[in-house]
């Protein structure tokens, strides 16, 4: 042995003798009880032993303290009892403060003990023995609880780098989550999540602050800061959680004021210029009465997305969180916890991603009818009889293209007869010529996004201890709501000079057209609107000036010039612009109270009575310039039915200023509920209004953008109770039922698109009522086997349900009575969902504590599963009833210390039952069953398009035949009206006769032709009203369900020296593949599974630094979580959900 070590085993040795002797001296101690930390440091300070303590380990762990002249080791002792945690010692003397079966483990070492401290949650005796801090559950222990049940501390959270709610998936087995259009979000557990787009539709996994519900929130965006722990609880939860738990419940419960000082700050830098910083005090401001927390959390990033257009980084954030807790015990046996929390938002974040499409042909021909080219006709041809987009995979190139611009509604604007009144739109593709890049996170927008978000949210909590076995629980929870985000409809550029210019319209032959009022019609000379009607004037489109200011920037001059239009909420463009915006407020009022009990016999119970009061109105515009053009035009170029030209403003049109105000019947007079619709066909109210205000200020008045106006309010009622039996030491019983009475009151105000009238009427209230009972029971088991520590075996039936709700607005037209007639077979309203939930699981403790190994099978008997499709205009929620089957297995494993695995994964066998169908918007004609129907578009004042027999529209091509000099396909445009609105055979335009006889049986105009042998075509006898072929579901998986998820972690432990130890933790995630729709159409809807690797180097000292280098996403790879299809009149464009990229940095952290 060199002198080197004998001097090192020397010093070592008169340490350890050191610290022997200063634990064996008596000491006057006086260490308060309360948090452990606290009284550690204190028990230091007073005894002068050094401890390796991991501060964070032993946070919110609570002790009896210790008072009296004790030797230093007897003291510590007495703090540590009854915590669970006891201490290790090192050959070499140092003393560490680990969790009581953390000291059994292999090794000598006390600092190879601790590393379990760092490495698992507080409150537990051995590995992932986590307490659940519900009270719902009562506290217990997770493995003693018969539900399938995660439990992550903050710690936990934190080293995982779990920032929020969509990363829960990496923790959480048949977890999945995915961002839907428009401001939702949807999490599923077990295949089951919020299919249905309604402000009335009840979310399937309620999601809880400090076990209070929230309806509204935002769990999508806002990030985790100061938490006690993150719960999820798998199944059915409805008899203690209430409505919305069909699915699950993820509950957050944020850390409570203790009775000693503590503090903690922590700042993060990393790529896309992220800069985050949290903190935390807690305040002891009145000795075991009186407890203050504050807490708070700030993010600051660039986007991870780019707008090509504008240069800049877009999808960024710019958010912070406040939450304040105050805790007070007045007397001894009544506790209560005040909770305020604020979360606010003002950043470029995107509500959806990159918008995809393949281009849909232009037919040339229909049932042997030639369509001709070029002209009108080419145009009318794309408009009436392509869709925009085709299905194909959302993986390949083809993807990446752009609509065919001229089918799309919006960029139909209608003039006299159905004339297109847009320059190059009338012969030109708006995209013709433009591509989308294929990097999925680069858009073309002619504006970056804005969302703005703001959510305050106050709870009161109190326990009072009547006696000492019986506690009532009173929990009162207010939430109010605010939301305002508005980003480009479509994500991708159109070409430049679509609207008129000076010079005229080049046709596609260079032909030039100048715009002067001749008549009749001349293509060397003039644009006329209509079979011979009026001309269109120069000066009618010559609408901006250089006096004209850009109502969104007020800036003077901006005008661009010729070929341009000033639109008043979007400004002046020469290109076609679309822009949407959702506009949300809401607030959430609830109040339960629950009596408890203790006994210490076989039986307890819980009993109690919930009440529930929310009011929403979430307004959704679409913003598009051909449209208000189109408004204009109208309004000033058409005339009556009557023969009479409707009233005209005085020329100019100032955007922003008129608002055709002087053409309405009786001023500002809403039009008349008693007729068949607002078109003016009975001559009331012609007058198409604009709205002359900018987008931040609307008076919702406006006919010249798509409103979408819902107004809810939910008065829920509801009592429960649970009875708790011990038939035996080891057997227990839980039976329990809910009574909910669900009252909901949705007022519908239809879509009023280029339609003649002032402001939007009220067409009808939905009010809805249910009254339901669900419940639960459940038989666990608690054997004593020879090859566990301990063993749980459970089976449990649940009965829940979800309310049903009412379909958002559709367009107008529609009746008073309440009925749409674009499509008479669509309800107004959506019914409940329901579940039969059976499982049988169990949960053990094995290897002294060093393995965990829970596993479980369940079985879903589900009716009703809520599921939207986007047409009309509107969202129509279909019910579907299907069966669902899987396992889960979790698993954590310490095999040596300072090393852990664990282990998540999850099967779902998800199937839509036998007897269900629906109809595939991208395929209304249902092409491979039913090659001899086609789909047609309407005008654009009508929402949907219609299936026709191909034969029919070529007969309608026949009598109206397309030519250079006819616009043959207007009668085209107008059969899905005549057929499926007016009951009308579209080709005879008179009520269906069988075998019609030319001219008689026919409404003939002076250009049309006998069609010959023509059979005649009963609407009747169209499939579903004319809206499409259904297709059979049955045995088709449910969407976002992926049949299978895997996540992984392993953490390493190693002490560096007597003050820092280092942790590396590794995760991976990997998600099978998965189904965006229902129809399960491939290649076009299935998802690709993706894999997900993050890592983290964490240096902790014990007193209280900790360092943290971070990789999520080490691969950076981008998958697409979800779709969404847009509605045919915006061309079957799918909306795209991705994952985050990759994120690095670094975190540095101080607790006090």
């Amino acid at each position: 042995m060199t002198f080197a070590h004998r001097m090192a085993w020397l010093t070592s040795c008169s340490a350890a003798a050191l610290l022997i002797s200063q634990a064996a001296l008596a000491t006057d101690f006086n260490v308060p009880g309360g948090d452990l930390r606290a009284a550690l440091e204190s028990y230091k300070a007073q005894s002068g032993v050094s401890l390796f303590v991991l501060t964070d380990t032993v946070r919110g762990v609570h002790t009896a303290g210790v008072k009296g002249d004790l030797p230093a080791d007897e003291a510590l002792s007495r703090i540590l009892k009854g915590t669970g945690f006891v201490t290790h010692r090192d050959p070499s003397g140092v003393i560490a403060v680990v969790r009581e079966q953390s000291s059994q483990a292999s090794g000598d070492g006390a600092l190879e003990a601790m590393h379990l401290a760092q490495a698992s949650p507080p409150q537990r005796a051995a590995v992932e023995t986590v307490t659940v801090t519900s009270s719902k559950l009562g506290g217990a222990d997770v493995q003693s609880i018969p539900i399938a049940i995660t439990a992550l501390s903050q710690e936990q959270l934190t080293a995982t780098q779990t920032a929020g709610g969509p990363d829960l998936v990496k923790q959480v087995p048949n977890l999945t989550f995915t961002k839907t259009n428009f401001s939702g979000y949807s999490i599923q557990i077990r295949g089951i999540g919020t299919q249905a787009i309604s402000v009335t539709t009840d979310p399937a996994v309620a999601v809880a602050l400090n076990d209070i519900p929230f309806i509204r929130n935002h769990f999508f965006e806002q990030e985790f800061f100061d938490l006690s722990q993150a719960e999820v609880l798998r199944g059915p939860q409805g008899t203690l959680y209430g409505r919305n738990a069909t699915a699950g419940v993820v509950n957050l419960t944020t850390a409570r004021p203790t009775d000693q000082f503590e503090a903690m700050a922590s700042g993060d830098i990393g790529n896309y210029k992220n800069r985050r910083f949290e903190g935390m005090i807690n305040l002891p401001i009145v000795d075991d009465r009186l407890d203050l927390r504050v807490a708070g959390e700030w993010t600051k990033r660039d986007g991870y997305s780019t707008n090509d257009l504008t240069g800049n980084p877009i999808d960024g954030r710019d958010l912070w969180s406040s939450r304040v807790t105050l805790a007070w015990k007045p007397i001894e046996n009544l506790q209560a916890t005040l909770v305020w929390e604020h979360f606010s938002e003002n950043d470029d974040r995107m509500r959806t991603s990159k918008q995809l499409c393949k281009t849909a042909p232009t037919p040339t021909e229909v049932g042997g009818v030639t369509l001709p080219t070029p002209g009108l006709v080419a145009y009318a041809a794309q408009v009436y009889l392509s869709q925009g987009c085709e299905p194909t995979s959302l993986y390949s190139a083809d993807a990446f293209q752009v609509p065919n611009g001229l089918s799309l509604a919006y960029y139909e604007p209608i003039g006299v007869s159905g004339a297109p009144i847009m320059a190059k739109g009338i012969l030109l593709d708006p995209y013709a010529s433009t591509t989308q890049s294929t990097n999925l996170r680069v858009i073309e927008s002619t504006i970056d996004p804005i969302y703005k978000a703001k959510n305050d949210t106050l709870e009161l909590n109190a326990d009072y201890n009547v006696t000492p076995a019986l506690t009532v629980t009173s929990q009162t929870g207010y939430n109010n709501d605010f939301l305002w985000s508005t980003e480009d409809y479509n994500r991708f550029n159109t070409r430049p000079g679509v609207f008129l210019t000076d010079e005229g319209v080049i046709l596609n032959d260079d032909t030039r057209v100048n715009l002067h009022a001749v008549s009749p019609f001349d293509p060397s000379k003039g644009i006329c609107l209509g079979n011979g009607g009026p001309c269109v004037d120069k000066s009618l489109y010559d609408l901006c000036s250089p006096a004209t200011a850009d109502p969104r920037n007020n800036q003077v001059n901006s005008c661009i010039g010729y070929g341009s239009f000033c639109d008043p909420q979007l400004g002046c463009s020469d290109r076609l612009v679309a822009q949407d915006l959702n506009d949300e407020r809401s607030w959430q009022f609830s109040q339960e109270l629950r009596l408890a009990s203790k006994f210490s016999g076989p039986f307890n119970f819980s009993i109690g009575g919930n009440y529930l009061h929310y009011e929403t109105e979430e307004n959704y515009y679409v913003f598009i310039n051909s449209l208000t053009l189109a408004t204009y035009t109208w309004n000033h170029t058409t005339t009556g039915n009557s023969g009479g030209p409707f009233p005209t403003q005085t020329l100019p049109w100032v955007p922003g200023v008129s608002d055709n105000s002087n053409c309405l019947v009786g001023g500002f007079t809403n039009p008349n509920p008693n007729k068949s619709n607002q078109l003016g066909l009975e001559g009331e109210a012609p007058c198409m209004y604009i709205d002359p205000n900018p987008i931040t200020s609307l008076n919702n008045e406006g006919h010249n953008y798509f409103l979408s106006q819902n107004p809810y309010t939910l008065n829920s009622y509801a009592g429960f109770g649970e009875v708790y039996l011990d038939v035996t030491p080891d057997v227990k019983l839980t039976g329990g039922l809910r009574f909910t009475d669900d009252q909901k009151h949705f007022v519908d105000i239809p879509s009023e698109l280029v339609i003649g009238g002032y402001g939007y009427p009220i067409a009808g209230v939905v009010n809805q009522d249910w009254q339901m009972v669900t419940g639960r029971f459940v038989a666990n088991w608690t054997p004593k086997l020879s090859f566990t520590d301990q063993t749980l075996v459970y089976s449990s039936f649940s009965h829940g349900y979800k309310a049903g709700g009412a379909n958002p607005p559709g367009a107008t037209l529609l009746t008073y009575s309440g009925v749409n007639l674009s499509n008479p077979i669509h309800p107004l309203t959506f019914k409940p969902e329901f579940i039969n939930a059976y499982e049988l699981g169990t949960k053990n403790s094995l290897l002294n504590g060093a393995l965990t190994l829970n596993g479980n099978v369940f079985f879903y008997d589900y009716k009703g599963y809520q599921i939207s499709r986007i047409v009309d205009r509107t969202a129509i929620n279909d019910n579907f009833d299907a069966t669902v089957k899987g396992a889960e297995v979790e698993a954590t494993y310490e095999p040596l210390p300072g090393l852990r695995f664990k282990f998540a994964g999850g099967y779902e066998h998800t199937r839509i039952d036998n007897g269900q169908s629906s109809i595939d918007l991208m395929d209304r004609a249902d092409v491979a069953n039913h090659p001899d129907w086609i789909v047609v578009k309407p005008f654009v004042t009508q929402a949907s398009n219609c299936v026709l027999p191909v034969s029919v529209v070529a007969t309608i091509l026949t009598v109206n035949p397309p030519t250079g000099t006819s616009n043959g396909l207007n009668s085209v445009a107008g059969a899905c009206a005549n057929a499926y609105l007016n009951d009308l055979d579209p080709v005879t335009n008179r009520p269906y006769k069988a075998d019609p006889v030319y001219p008689t049986d026919y409404q003939v105009g002076p250009s049309s032709h006998n069609p010959g042998n023509y059979p005649g075509f009963d609407p009747a006898s169209a499939p579903n009203l004319g809206e499409g072929w259904a297709k059979d579901l049955g045995g088709n998986e449910l969407p976002n369900a992926p049949p299978f998820t895997v996540s992984m972690s392993g953490d390493y432990t190693l002490p560096l020296n007597a003050d820092w130890a280092g942790t590396f933790h590794i995760d991976y995630y990997w998600q099978d593949y998965s189904w965006a729709r229902v129809f399960n159409d491939n290649p076009y809807d299935r998802l690709r599974g993706y894999t997900n690797v993050n890592l983290a180097l964490i240096l902790t000292s014990q007193n209280g630094w900790q360092l943290m280098g971070y990789v999520k996403n080490v691969f950076d790879v981008t998958d697409i979580t979800g779709t969404f299809l847009n509605s045919d009149d915006s061309g079957l464009t799918t909306n795209v959900f991705l994952t985050d990229p990759r994120l690095f940095g670094v975190r540095v952290t101080k607790n006090w």
